[in-house]
């Protein structure tokens, strides 16, 4: 009598997927300059695509951000991560500066004398909505012609690809986004092949030779 099946057949590993919606810095830039900082509404988008970008926040952290959480002489903010889990993580000089703008100039336009604690509010005066930030940056990814599946996420992955490609610690990089181990990074880690590559061949001694052959017009010598 044959074999079982379960003896048979060998266990399929489960893929690992890197993660999807990642854009490069360049347009990413591209996408913050199609926002005009001109009326409350699309200064106040463009301080939230700063912060996100700049904290590597999930959507839920940065829209659940309340008045206090944001420590201006430190540069920090603080966030409600999955689990419930509080950490702090730390903002860059452009992102402070446009909160310290929003705060003091558009907010109170808005927020007028609801009480909301929330530091993002919508023209209610409410904290802001999810879908219409999903809405915002949908159309802000169209008009700089960057590929259509950006989504808020896309900033918090964006962040921890470029600070990797920068040369961040893998372990730091894990407590800015919060994961509970290193595994995830490495998935990002390997959006960097290029860059390795890249450098590899700009470097390398033996690169640096076939890039001078091909210049002089030489052919291999098979050393």
């Amino acid at each position: 009598m044959g074999r079982a099946l379960a003896e048979v057949l060998r266990p399929v590993k489960e893929p690992v997927f890197l993660p999807g919606s990642v854009i490069s810095h360049e347009q990413m830039r591209r996408l913050l300059g199609t926002v005009a900082t001109d009326t409350p509404e699309g200064y106040r988008f463009r301080t939230m695509l700063e912060v996100l970008y700049s904290g590597g926040m999930r959507i839920a952290e940065l829209l659940g951000l309340d008045l206090g959480d944001v420590d201006f002489a430190g540069g920090t903010a603080k966030v409600l991560g999955k689990g419930r889990k509080e950490r702090i993580v730390p903002l860059g000089r452009t992102a402070v500066q446009y909160l310290e703008g929003y705060l003091k100039a558009v907010r109170p336009l808005q927020a007028g004398a609801t009480g909301e604690r929330a530091v993002f509010v919508d023209g209610s005066g409410r904290r802001f909505p999810y879908y219409t930030f999903l809405r915002l940056v949908h159309a802000a990814a169209r008009r700089a012609g960057v590929p259509a599946n950006v989504t808020p996420h896309t900033f918090r992955r964006s962040c921890a690809t470029e600070l990797l490609r920068g040369g961040a610690n893998m372990y730091h990089v894990k407590e800015l986004l919060g994961h509970e181990s290193l595994d995830t990074l490495k998935h990002y880690a390997r959006l960097t092949i290029t860059d390795l590559k890249r450098e590899h061949q700009r470097c390398h001694p033996r690169e640096r030779e076939a890039r001078a052959r091909e210049q002089g017009g030489e052919c291999l010598d098979g050393g």
